[in-house]
């Protein structure tokens, strides 16, 4: 089978993209159906503004200036023009059910809609070949599902396994969390992010074997000669993409590879979906966050054709 017939489910409906080598548009229009323009394809999550939560505060900063929670990220982001808003599950402070049910609240209070929350606080392995560490993991995983469900959200990102696992159980584990989840109405995405998807062929058969989406990143790959291959490689399986910067400089100039192509490459492929801001780095980076994120809605809106 190749990729321009790769067939998933989504919400119990069976979607093919035969005609095109993307995954079906159907899905991934339903972001795009308001009337704000360009914006309606850009969301932004809490990664990009880290620094500002007491869980992910780097070493570097003694004090926290204008610190944020997950409670205040809804309004927080208006201010950016941004109603679909993304979550980083290290900065849950609870799962417990007043707490859940308090940030739902703030989401709903600010007219924002979460389209996603990234799961990578826990310590978990779909692709494990020790079944019982296995299992562990997609019992770990469901509790976030149950959680991320609660809120409404449209998505959850979920990490395939580590770099040294087994294909096969990814796709086994996937499976039956994709199960899970779409009996919970949310979709699966899994992002090139640092375990065996980063090989971007593996990465395919893992999301049409367990009929997932992808999340493109663009700051995950390497920034060699290889990193435009390796998205044209998964972009066709994206839902979202991650629109991810990484460092800058003095000027507030991106230097870590080429952003604006990026995002051409992916329209010239005919993605439909959303954009999802968002920053990192290995290295700390004393820079005004604020000013960051306009500069990715800027060039986003720049190169975004429809």
């Amino acid at each position: 089978m190749n990729r321009r017939e790769f067939i998933f489910k989504s919400s119990g409906l069976v979607l093919t993209a035969y005609a095109s080598p993307m995954l079906a548009q159907v899905a991934t229009n339903n972001f795009a159906s308001g009337t704000g323009g360009k914006m309606d394809r850009i969301a932004m999550g809490t990664l990009l503004f880290r620094y500002q939560f007491k869980q992910t505060r780097p070493r570097e900063l003694a004090t926290i200036k204008n610190e944020l929670t997950l409670l205040d990220v809804p309004e927080h982001h208006r201010k950016f023009g941004v109603k679909k808003i993304e979550f980083w599950n290290e900065h849950f402070e609870s799962l417990e059910p007043d707490y859940l049910a308090r940030l739902k609240e703030k989401i709903k209070a600010a007219g924002s809609q979460l389209v996603n929350v990234q799961i990578d606080r826990i310590t978990y392995d779909l692709a494990s070949t020790n079944e019982e560490a296995r299992l562990k993991s997609v019992k770990d995983v469901k509790e976030w599902i149950d959680a991320v469900s609660f809120l409404g959200s449209t998505c959850i990102r979920i990490n395939p396994g580590r770099p040294r696992g087994s294909v096969e159980k990814s796709i086994e584990s996937l499976k039956e969390l994709n199960t899970y989840a779409q009996s919970k109405n949310l979709i699966v995405i899994t992002a090139n992010h640092f375990g065996l998807e980063m090989d971007a062929d593996q990465h395919v058969r893992i999301a049409k074997g367990a009929g997932v989406y992808t999340e493109p990143d663009f700051g995950n790959y390497p920034a060699d000669d290889q990193l435009f291959a390796k998205l044209e490689k998964i972009i066709p399986y994206a839902y979202i993409i991650s629109a991810k910067v990484v460092n800058f400089n003095q000027n507030m100039e991106h230097t870590s590879y080429d952003f604006d192509r990026c995002v051409r490459l992916a329209e010239s492929l005919g993605f439909q979906g959303l954009y999802m801001a968002a920053q990192y780095s290995g290295q700390y980076q004393d820079l005004d966050y604020d000013q960051v994120a306009h500069w990715v809605i800027d060039h986003l809106k720049k190169n975004i054709t429809a």
